[in-house]
């Protein structure tokens, strides 16, 4: 196989090449390489948090090619019934803050359009855009119109020609992902109307560094905006944040409301701004810090393995899930198998560290062979521990983050 990366040697946002690592995880295979039982093992690729001195963006060293990553994907939004709930909360906030009662609305990698179906719902004129084939395809048949690309200018201006600008666009848990994103920013700025506004979330870089999500540290998210960051990237762009709240997904994340013009910061934005100051988010000092206690937790945790007597499984084979279990050093001779929901993982095999993934329903059919579970879905805690007690499981939890290990 071919080089699937590249390194970096200076800062995607600003070009500066005053950067340096914050956090060595070793060389890992991309998160969501699933593989199947006796196929080729993904190749491994350099895992670096590295720092901006002059823009003060986390980001990582190196860049895995976006068709390796993403053409067929394996995450489907609408999983987790948190996030189809989440999804009609979503709109709400964006209703509220629109100034047309029926907008037209465009996502940025809108997956299986879970978040666009609120707006089908409210009699909105939508699109999606994703690079999956496989689960735009999924989309399109669920009757959420969607183009199977990579979002880009070019793009945008091709939706611009056939169909008009756009009241909403927003981007979910999508810009840190994006190797071209100065592309996708001014594609974004391209589809927005004069009077419309756009929405971006993304994983919290703050919450990350206070709660230890090293985690959500993985090939596919090149990114870690702070709202100081993330405000400057869309300031290159004349694109102005007015207001801000917040998501439980992903374990915390900031959603940004911002506009091509300049409106007052509400009281929420310059609150949240200025604690970011105060906690010290875009200093290389508090960074390193994180890396240091990163590193103690997944002695921690492997330990807690090593220590356990009990035939441990674990929950959920997300991407998060792969960066924890490669970083602890945490494999099939820790963990008999990894049970998820969703149907495209069950029978393959997690990368690097060569556990089976197995279907949530023949867990179930013998739970009772089982003492111990390793929660990485930890995010989702309540949902799952709900779930799995209801399907008949009395044991016990390893709750890897946040914070320290626990069980309960």
């Amino acid at each position: 196989m071919n080089r699937i990366y590249e390194t970096v040697t200076e800062c995607r946002i600003c070009k500066s090449k005053n950067f340096e690592i914050v956090l060595d995880l070793g060389n890992q295979p991309p998160a969501n390489s699933l593989y199947e039982k006796d196929s080729e093992m993904p190749p491994e690729v350099p895992l670096r948090l590295m720092f901006c001195n002059d823009c003060k963006t986390v980001q990582l060293g190196e860049s895995v090619e976006p068709n390796y990553l993403f053409s067929r994907y394996v995450w489907v939004t609408g999983t987790s019934e948190s996030t189809k709930s989440y999804s009609k909360i979503f709109a709400q906030k964006a209703f509220s803050r629109l100034s047309t009662v029926i907008p037209s609305v465009l996502e940025i990698a809108s997956n299986d359009g879970t978040f666009l179906k609120p707006f089908i719902e409210a009699g909105c004129d939508v699109l999606g855009v994703d690079p999956a084939v496989n689960i735009a395809k999924m989309a399109s048949n669920n009757g959420v119109p969607t183009i199977d690309k990579f979002f880009s200018e070019a793009v945008a201006e091709e939706i611009k020609q056939t169909s008009g600008l756009r009241d909403l666009v927003f981007a979910r848990n999508v810009l840190p992902h994006v190797k071209e994103i100065h592309s996708v920013v001014s594609g974004l700025k391209t589809l927005l109307s004069e009077d419309g506004i756009g929405i971006i979330e993304f994983h919290d870089a703050g919450l990350i560094m206070k709660e230890l999500h090293y985690d959500s540290i993985y090939h596919e998210h090149l990114f870690f905006f702070s709202l100081e960051t993330m405000s400057s990237l869309l300031s290159k762009y004349n694109l102005n944040i007015f207001d801000v709240s917040t998501s439980s997904i992903s374990g915390g994340s900031w959603v940004v409301y911002f506009s091509k013009k300049r409106k007052d910061k509400t009281t929420a934005l310059l609150t949240a701004i200025e604690n970011e100051k105060k906690k010290g988010i875009n200093t290389i000092a508090e960074w390193k810090s994180f890396a240091l206690r990163a590193i103690e937790h997944s002695e921690n945790l492997k330990k807690i393995l090593n220590d356990s007597k009990e035939r441990v499984v674990a929950y959920g084979a997300s991407a998060r899930s792969s960066t924890l279990l490669n970083f602890c050093n945490i494999d099939k001779n820790d963990i008999k198998f990894i049970l998820d929901k969703n149907p495209m993982k069950n029978g393959l095999i997690t990368p690097g560290t060569e556990i089976p993934i197995v279907a949530f329903d023949d867990f179930v059919n013998e739970v009772d062979k089982y003492n111990t579970i390793l929660l990485l879905a930890w995010n989702f805690k309540e949902e799952v521990i709900q779930d799995l007690r209801s399907s008949g499981f009395t044991g016990k939890f390893i709750i890897p983050l946040p914070y320290k290990p626990e069980m309960i």
